[in-house]
């Protein structure tokens, strides 16, 4: 982890933090969120940094964001969006386009169910395949490699639907650098 800043109104987690957003993913499944998580609070943000690895781009999603959400009725997902910015320096951002009005909601992180969790599965968390989460493919952004990941909470979200809850990040496609 670089570098964070909690927003305004829910606190959960982050007396814990950054311990708790670091390790695999502890997913509630389908039907249930996670209480292993750090609110951002209301436009809060996260940036991570991996040292000695570069999130490469591989076929297929090349890392996957974890945040608690879980579907409520079959056909509704409570889901509590971020916007994910990816870059090679750490200075330059390059933001995926979160559209955040409806469902599906494209390339936000926050609202596919997690179903990892070493604690309850044999679920890998780096399989996009299996492991719930948000994927997201270094394709969609035209970069090769990327070293650093941030999270924004959408300030534009409200009420039970407004503060993203981190779980995990893992990377996909990875390189020794």
């Amino acid at each position: 982890m670089i570098s964070y800043r909690f927003g305004p109104g829910q606190p959960f987690g982050q007396d814990k933090f950054p311990d708790i957003a670091f390790g695999p993913p502890k997913g509630g499944g389908c039907c249930g969120g996670s209480a292993d998580v750090v609110s951002l609070g209301n436009g809060g943000t996260v940036t991570f940094g991996f040292s000695g690895n570069l999130i490469v781009d591989g076929p297929g999603p090349d890392f996957i964001v974890f945040e608690n959400a879980f579907q409520s009725t079959p056909t509704t997902v409570f889901a509590e969006l971020a916007t994910v910015e990816v870059s090679q320096d750490g200075v330059d951002w390059i933001a995926y386009p979160c559209k955040a009005t409806a469902a599906p909601y494209d390339d936000c992180a926050g609202w596919h169910p997690v179903l990892a969790n070493p604690e309850t599965n044999s679920i890998d968390p780096t399989d996009p395949a299996v492991a719930g989460g948000d994927a997201f493919d270094l394709t969609g952004v035209r970069l090769d490699f990327v070293r650093y990941v941030r999270i924004t909470d959408r300030v534009d979200m409200a009420g039970p639907n407004g503060t993203f809850d981190l779980d995990a990040v893992a990377i996909v496609n990875a390189s020794c650098q």
